[in-house]
Formats: C-alpha cells, structure tokens, sequence
C-alpha cells in the first residue's frame, strides 16, 4: 500500500469515477458558511482540493467569485466538464498558485485529511487577507448504521482507510496560524440504487489503485451486502464542518 500523501495523488485518478459516485454536501452546513464566514457577492473564495468540484458548484452562488485548485489531472478535467465558468487551476495544499492576500476564505471539502501539516496551513494562510477565514467540510459514512457498516467491513474499511476517521482537527488548526475554531456537525444522505451505491464504493481511493484481482474480489464482498438492501437506499452520513480565523 502507498504512504497516505502518495495514495491522495494516486487514489483519485477517475475523475468520472469519483463525480458518480460521490455525494453532495448538506444545505444546512452551506447555509451555516454563509452565515459564519458572511459570504456575499464580493467574496472571493479557493476551493483547494476541489476534486471535480462538488463542492464548488454548491458554494459558488454564495461568492463573487471562486478559484478551484486540484493536482490531479483527470479530477481537473472532470471539473472543467461539470462547472462551466468556474476557473480551476493545477495546485496543492502546499502550492497554491494565487497571489498573498488574494483570498477571503478558502475551503476544503474531503480533502484536509490528505494534507501536510503545518506547511500546507501556512501557505493557506499566505494567500488569505487578514483576519480570512479557513472552512473544512467532510462526509463520513454514518456506521453507526449496521448496514452502512456491514458494507464498510466488506469494503475491508476498518482495516485499510487511510486516514483517521473522526478526528478532531482542532488542535491541528490552533497549531497553525489560526484561532477562533468552531467545529461543528451536521447529518446528511445520498440517494442512491443498487449501481449507485456500488459506483460510491468503487470510488475508494485504495480500490482504484490495486490490482484488479485483489479489487474484484473486495466488490464482491461489498455487492453480497448490498443485494440484502432496498434497490432504493438512503447512505446516511456524518456531516462535520470546521470554521478558523487567520492570525495576523
């Protein structure tokens, strides 16, 4: 198995992939941005690892304007396919490719698990005006769900995740050049069928990169939990949002 860092460039080479199986983010979590970070039409706002722009699309009618930045190549063109007018630029946690003080918030939707702290909030914080804010947003599959977890133990989940799920980013965030941190979380569901929910696991960052053998046989064990389900299900998710202020 690649290190964590490798498999965040690597486990998102399907940018198609990823859009179809994916879930969109809560609208009380949006409406909780614009309250908190007051957004409004002269905002201008980065969505770093912006993946093929789930997120940007949902947050962009709350801004002036919006700069995705994503590494991955098929993710960037995936974005460009789905969100027309919305710019989106080669870049990473550590490589912003915007100018100091050229941002009043940058958000990180699924992504600030992959990152590399405490340099990638550092350049965060070079591209934000005083006092900009940094936003977090993740899904979490609810496994508190026995069904939601029976299917994360076929998917081999609690063995092979690649990051900690759950954890709390807060003193991570304090570290940094930020304060003022607000965590808070929120519920969520996708809609899904039978082929969605399996195009939602296959989009598993370390099922994309093994081989196909290895693959197959863990898409079995997750297709035997999903022929027990509805054909129509709900996949509940954990919703959690961080809020952070830059420090002069």
């Amino acid at each position: 198995m690649e290190d964590r860092r490798d498999l965040g460039r690597s486990g998102f080479e399907q940018g198609s992939l990823y859009s179809s199986g994916r879930p969109d983010y809560p609208l009380i979590a949006l409406d909780y941005f614009k309250d908190a970070l007051n957004l409004h039409a002269g905002t201008v706002a980065v969505d770093l690892g912006a993946g093929t722009g789930i997120f940007s699309r949902q947050i962009v009618p709350f801004l002036g304007k919006l700069v995705a930045v994503e590494p991955s190549t098929s993710m960037r063109e995936e974005f460009r396919r789905l969100n027309r007018g919305i710019d989106v630029v080669d870049g990473s946690d550590c490589s912003i490719p915007l100018g100091d003080v050229s941002a009043d918030v940058v958000f990180v939707a699924q992504a600030f698990h992959w990152f590399t702290l405490p340099d990638a909030l550092i350049e965060i914080h070079r591209v934000l005006t005083p006092a900009g804010r940094l936003a977090l947003i993740w899904n979490e599959r609810d496994e508190s769900v026995e069904w939601v977890h029976e299917l994360s133990h076929a998917m081999q989940w609690d063995t092979r995740q690649p990051y900690e799920v759950g954890r709390d980013f807060t003193d991570d965030l304090l570290a940094g050049p930020f304060g003022d941190v607000e965590r808070r979380e929120f519920t969520h569901s996708q809609s899904l069928d039978h082929n969605g929910l399996m195009l939602r696991v296959s989009s598993t960052s370390y099922l994309t990169i093994m081989e196909s053998a290895e693959r197959d046989e863990i898409l079995k064990a997750a297709q035997r939990v999903i022929a027990g389900l509805p054909e129509k299900v709900e996949l509940p998710y954990c919703t959690t949002t961080y809020v952070a202020t830059a420090l002069a």
